[in-house]
């Protein structure tokens, strides 16, 4: 009722004619009391020939039920109560009496209503368990509306028997009422309403159950279960006074002390059930409670998680769009120091033939690619272990080696950990290949053998590689080759950028040693 007022309003077209249904299935309700009581003689229920006629078909319970499950509890309330308040009233009850009366029935939905908002069932019935379970609610709501047996009792003075007659009556014909006639009914027209109502109002889907509806059913239910205990305690004092007052036998007093004892001792197990049924209530309440608060606990405990785990997910990304952005940086750079050797490559060794050209420029892009690949193998983003490098290296240059037949052992001597940072590998990189390729090349003819140590040292200050061969040495114009060979140009300008100092000598083996400082200067 709020969600279709609330969306259309009450000059809606949809909602007058949904409020003109409801008024006419209201007056029909209404109506029905007076049919039943002219028919059966419901307000001389007093007589004692028309009281086994309580069996009733309670057609208010029947529509408002309906209502309840196809529009709202609202719609389905007002009837029932409405309905049963002029049976009542008409019965000469008082008006107190009647509301009473009346709530009783508004209990009965109350269960039905409860029940299927806490438990989502199919309300059409389409299968055993849900057909299964429309009978056990609609059992413990016709016994919520019997409590209305007992106001009429109370309030007709009728002695036990004949209570217990209208009680029996009245919650199996409300039983048996929601199930051979609702459950047909909800089977055959419930799939066609829920249609009708989306098509026509929108209606969203059902919120998830708060505490508010899960405290209200633990209420409920504690309070059919306290008006049954006090009802009971009521008509079993009252049946005792009657039983005394109408016997016209003399009682002894040492008899009525009994009975006043039995009637107190009655009202202190009723009292103590009435204990019992609330502090039951309440136990189920604060169970309910704290089971809620430990669940948003373990829901805020996981949220915080999941928003830690986002934060580093957060993190991560943002460090890997970064190692990316350097990757392609670093990526530029090496493509430009490969382009600038090429080219001083093009311009100075004029005397190269192409193919001669091809493999310097094939050795210099091996060697950045094995300084990629020893840093992959390092699993960091910026330093690369200079061991596994010069081990990488020397293999590669093995197996070329091997077309041009030269038997050459590559001997690596280095020590573990030595790290340097990707900037400062690069040179260090294009240097080692350049002093390892120009001592095979220069050092050793085809057909002959001989050996090639890289050794990698370290301490505090310096990073110290030295490149060793037992070739045929240096020429005695090696300064002025070196001054126009393109080799040395390029070992001497990365040792320049790394801020390194070069010496070589040459007697029985010819060294070359380049000492990199750890720290930068600036």
């Amino acid at each position: 009722m709020d969600y279709i007022l609330g969306e259309q309003g009450i000059t809606s077209l949809k909602i007058l004619g949904l409020l003109g249904l409801w008024i006419v299935l209201i007056t029909v309700s209404i109506s029905s009391v007076f049919v039943v009581e002219n028919y059966f003689g419901f307000s001389d229920i007093l007589n004692q020939d028309k009281i086994g006629q309580v069996f009733l078909i309670q057609i208010p319970m029947l529509i408002g039920m309906l209502l309840m499950f196809w529009v709202g509890f609202e719609w389905g309330f007002i009837p029932v109560f409405v309905s049963t308040f002029v049976l009542a009233f008409t019965a000469s009850m008082t008006w107190y009496w009647s509301l009473l009366y009346s709530f009783s029935f508004t209990l009965g939905l109350s269960i039905f209503a409860l029940s299927y908002y806490c438990v989502s069932f199919d309300l059409s019935l389409r299968d055993l368990k849900s057909f299964t379970f429309y009978i056990v609610v609609s059992l413990f709501a016709a016994l919520a509306c019997s409590l209305g047996a007992f106001v009429w009792s109370r309030f007709y003075n009728l002695p036990l028997f004949e209570t217990l007659i209208i009680w029996k009556s009245w919650w199996v014909s409300l039983f048996l009422q929601s199930v051979i006639i609702g459950a047909p009914i909800l089977y055959l027209f419930t799939p066609a309403v829920y249609r009708f109502r989306q098509k026509i109002f929108n209606v969203p889907e059902k919120t998830d159950v708060s505490l508010t509806w899960i405290y209200s059913t633990i209420t409920t239910i504690v309070l059919v279960l306290a008006m049954f205990i006090i009802s009971a305690k009521l008509l079993g004092s009252q049946s005792i006074e009657n039983e005394i007052a109408n016997s016209g036998i003399p009682i002894s007093s040492d008899v009525y002390s009994s009975v006043i004892s039995v009637n107190e001792s009655f009202e202190i197990v009723t009292w103590i059930s009435l204990l019992l049924v609330f502090f039951t209530g309440m136990g189920s309440i604060y169970l309910v409670g704290s089971w809620n608060k430990n669940l948003e606990s373990e829901v805020d405990a996981q949220t915080q998680e999941i928003r830690k785990n986002e934060i580093k997910l957060n993190a991560a990304l943002n460090q890997r769009d970064e190692l990316l952005n350097e990757i392609h940086s670093r990526v530029r750079t090496n493509l430009t120091m490969v382009l600038a050797v090429l080219e001083l490559q093009l311009k100075s060794d004029t005397y190269k033939t192409n193919e001669q050209i091809l493999k310097d420029s094939h050795s210099l892009i091996r060697s950045l690619t094995i300084v990629h690949e020893s840093m992959s193998q390092t699993k960091s983003a910026s330093q690369v272990d200079l061991k596994n490098y010069a081990i990488k290296l020397s293999n590669r240059i093995d197996q070329s080696l091997r077309k041009d037949k030269k038997d050459i052992q590559f001997t690596v001597n280095a020590q573990e950990g030595i790290m340097l940072e990707m900037d400062r590998a690069i040179p260090f990189s294009l240097i080692t290949n350049e002093l390892v390729m120009n001592a095979c090349n220069h050092g050793f003819k085809s057909g002959e053998k001989g050996s090639v140590v890289i050794e990698i040292t370290g301490d505090k200050e310096d990073i110290t590689l030295k490149v060793t061969n037992n070739g045929t040495g240096l020429p005695s114009d090696f300064e002025k080759k070196a001054s126009s060979g393109i080799g040395m140009r390029i070992i001497r300008a990365f040792s320049k950028q790394l801020n390194a100092e070069l010496d070589y000598f040459s007697t029985n083996i010819t060294t070359f040693i380049l000492k990199i400082p750890i720290e930068i200067n600036k």
